[in-house]
């Protein structure tokens, strides 16, 4: 085990002279040596991202260092492209998804060497697949390939190539992919995306100026396109304003510690007001992981502007309380149906505890609240949500 993780660290330290952004990216994946895989992968515990690689596959299987670098690179990309969160396990065949993805990730692997029986756009001669297609789009190409007698008369080398890709993965596990049922129908995927979100960033950032030139244009965009997606859709510092007149907690401090030697001057004073938010997440089952992964960046975005959170999710009833400190949590409680006023019946309870306002991420798709809020209230409803009348007794902000 001791040779493997050596061997892992000096490819990943080749592709820091050649590929930094792929070596800053893998800098935050935690490196798993086991036998549960049969080659690679890449797969996600909690918030935590793995990169899993069987010792014998990587040492006596990949003879040449170009070809261990290659595998390391195209497990990264499948990270980039997010690959891992959008097998949809009801909706695409894992087989042909796996080949889709690695149509994908395949065509950016430059110069190092994958195995020979990689899957590439060349592994379909006759098809004529375009480049930098999106994963959906070679899938719906391959599907067809395989369901349609009419396809496979017109297409004989790429549909023979295809009979014998299928449940084959000399290079990649996939069976990590997609996002398993739990008892309620859903897994919590939105803070191992988020940390992966971040991740990707900040590989970026880290890049120097002068290897940006080694990012691919259609990966460039991606990620530009990623950083635009994880900023807060709201202005809380102008938003958290209309729950000023509500906040009884002020601060006197000093502009100085002590008086200027200088100018002969007193310490001055400043008055700030300390807001406590409570922050009510809709859990339920209507609610994605995206637009879980969307409310907690607005959720990051009030808490950088010094306001106390306390977050309480709720689906059909208050499933638990606790204060943001800046980290996701591992997990969401909830999935099931959707009311609102066990929210507004836990804040009335809760007197002793005084709230400048309440927030209430929602998709809105819930029945109109009966008990009002005893303290001002804000609904945030997501890009796709139902903003309608029946969200009463406060304001209403929808996410573009």
């Amino acid at each position: 085990m001791k040779d493997v993780q050596e061997e892992l660290s000096r490819c990943i330290i080749q592709m820091l002279f050649k590929e930094p952004f792929f070596n800053h990216l893998l800098s935050g994946v935690v490196r798993v040596v086991t036998k549960k895989v049969p080659t690679a992968a890449v797969s996600f515990s909690g918030n935590k991202i793995q990169l899993l690689i069987n010792e014998s596959f990587f040492i006596k299987e990949l003879r040449s260092q170009t070809n261990r670098v290659a595998v390391i690179k195209h497990e990264s990309l499948h990270l980039l492209f997010k690959h891992l969160f959008r097998m949809d396990l009801e909706k695409y065949d894992r087989s042909l998804f796996n080949i889709a993805a690695d149509l994908v990730v395949n065509q950016f692997i430059g110069s190092w060497k994958l195995p020979d029986s990689a899957v590439t756009l060349r592994s379909f001669p006759d098809l004529e697949l375009e480049q930098n297609q999106t994963v959906e789009w070679y899938y719906k190409k391959l599907i067809k390939l395989r369901d349609s007698s009419s396809a496979r008369d017109s297409f004989p080398k790429s549909a023979e190539a295809l009979s014998k890709k299928l449940d084959k993965t000399i290079h990649g596990d996939h069976s990590h992919w997609g996002i398993p049922k739990d008892a309620k129908g859903q897994v919590d995927a939105y803070g191992a995306e988020t940390e992966l979100d971040r991740m990707i960033i900040q590989a970026r950032e880290r890049t120097p100026s002068k290897y940006h030139g080694t990012i691919p244009g259609e990966i460039n965009a991606l990620i530009d396109s990623l950083i635009e997606s994880r900023k807060p859709k709201v202005d809380w510092r102008r938003t958290l304003r209309i729950f000023a007149t509500n906040s009884r907690r002020t601060y006197i401090f000093s502009t100085m510690h002590r008086i200027s030697k200088r100018y002969g001057t007193r310490p001055g004073i400043k008055v700030k007001q300390f807001q406590k938010i409570a922050v009510a997440i809709d859990t339920s089952g209507s609610v994605s992981d995206t637009d879980l992964g969307i409310f907690f960046t607005e959720i990051d975005a009030m808490y950088k502007q010094g306001a106390e959170i306390v977050v309480i999710e709720c689906d059909a009833e208050v499933q638990r309380t606790y204060n943001y400190k800046g980290q996701l949590p591992t997990e969401v409680a909830g999935r099931g149906g959707t009311e609102f006023d066990p929210v507004f019946a836990f804040l009335r309870s809760n007197r002793l505890t005084h709230y400048d306002g309440c927030i209430y991420l929602t998709d809105g798709c819930a029945d109109e609240p009966t008990i009002r809020p005893p303290c001002p209230l804000l609904w945030v409803i997501t890009a796709d949500g139902d903003a309608g009348d029946h969200l009463r007794f406060g304001r209403i902000i929808k996410l573009s």
